[in-house]
């Protein structure tokens, strides 16, 4: 019998993605209250039409197949290419653009008549990482022998793939999908079979970088405002004092921090209001959550958020190196996500308006891991047949 045949999707990650569908949703409508724009109370209907969007383009994809979206991704790549250098244009030099919108003080938006906001950088997130799946894969099976020319000459690679959509995202004042993409190659690379020296190298410039900045912050606090200036200073002070600067930056921290630091086991209870916060259906939406369903709502979530990540890496070890790179570059976006969103809300990193993935509202986000995960569903497929017929040749 023909072993294609018997695939069908695998069960523990659609089982995951319904649970963190209905958490999204629950929480969205819970936050009501707190939302700020118009139509406060449709925002989880509209997150709802957008998983159902997203469960379809997943089967879609799935259908599709993952070896024929690696054959067109270099098209996908450069037309996102183009969207967010118009995007950085019209927020560097104010050109004309059509339907480019600014939200927040970044130009990353396109907001077109009847769809609505339309974000390129979040898919641009995931043309990184399936684009470099492909490079290395490519790059390893030219060059068996892992030496440092060879691996110069992957970095160059993987540099021009990924530096020139960073700095068209970063031009559109948007550091926080910077760095989310930065952190997704150095997760990518480790897959790659690259020498280990060279983490090592990136670990000891982060670190010095790290203590550069935080000696110039006691000591020289003129050339650090002028290094990190308007808003980006803002937040870092907000972050470190948010009670001190509560009538300006820490205003959102400080009361988040009130909300869900008194909700105890079980909560303030659905759409309950304590304090309120901006952003409460996308940068704060785990804060949300613990405020109405306490501890164990926070820890239900993380149940939910943790199982996810390790589904996917337990498929991405057991395919091929384009499978596998993919997939660990796609743990390293929710990984570094989750960590930040969650570590910001409880006051542990500053606020940089990252979202919580599968989580937050957000039709360009969702769709867009949603349409990786339909390849992370067809490379388990892939897995399962290559198993298969091992076990009847054997």
């Amino acid at each position: 019998m023909d072993v294609e045949k018997k695939q069908y999707f695998h069960m523990p990650l659609l089982v995951i993605m319904i649970i963190v569908a209905i958490i999204s949703c629950i929480a969205i409508a819970s936050a009501k209250p707190l939302i700020t724009y118009p139509n406060p109370g449709g925002y989880w209907s509209k997150q709802l039409q957008w998983y159902i969007i997203g469960f379809v383009a997943m089967y879609a994809v799935y259908k599709f197949g993952s070896d024929r979206i690696y054959s067109c991704i270099w098209i996908i790549y450069w037309l996102l290419m183009i969207s967010l250098l118009l995007l950085a244009l019209k927020h560097r030099f104010g050109l004309p653009v059509p339907f480019a919108q600014e939200v927040n003080g970044a130009t990353s938006w396109f907001q077109f008549p009847g769809v609505g906001g339309v974000q390129p950088s979040e898919f641009m997130k995931m043309a990184i990482i399936i684009a470099l799946s492909k490079v290395v894969q490519e790059h390893n099976e030219l060059y068996t022998l892992h030496t440092f020319e060879t691996d110069c000459k992957l970095l160059a690679k993987v540099a021009a793939v990924s530096l020139p959509p960073c700095l068209l995202i970063y031009l559109q004042n948007d550091a926080g999908v910077t760095m989310i993409i930065a952190v997704s190659v150095i997760f990518l690379l480790f897959a790659s079979g690259l020498q280990m020296r060279w983490f090592i190298v990136g670990v000891s410039i982060l670190l010095v970088g790290i203590l550069v900045i935080v000696y110039i912050f006691l000591y020289n606090q003129e050339l650090f405002k002028s290094i990190f200036s308007g808003h980006k200073a803002g937040r870092f002070y907000g972050w470190l004092d948010p009670e001190g600067t509560y009538g300006q930056e820490g205003y959102q921290l400080f009361n988040a921090l009130l909300s869900y630091g008194t909700a105890s086991v079980f909560g303030h209870g659905f759409q309950s209001v304590v304090m309120n916060f901006p952003e409460a259906h996308t940068d704060f939406i785990f804060a949300v959550i613990c405020q109405g369903g306490g501890l164990f709502a926070g820890v239900t979530v993380l149940t939910a958020i943790v199982s996810l990540d390790i589904t996917i890496l337990k498929i991405g070890i057991q395919a091929d190196e384009k499978g596998r790179c993919l997939t660990t570059g796609l743990f390293g976006l929710l990984f570094i996500q989750q960590i930040w969103n969650i570590f910001m809300i409880t006051g542990l990193l500053p606020i940089t308006g990252i979202t919580l993935p599968f989580i937050s509202y957000g039709g360009s986000s969702l769709l867009s891991y949603m349409l990786i995960i339909g390849m992370i569903f067809d490379i388990e497929k892939q897995n399962r047949i290559k198993h298969s017929k091992l076990h009847n040749y054997e």
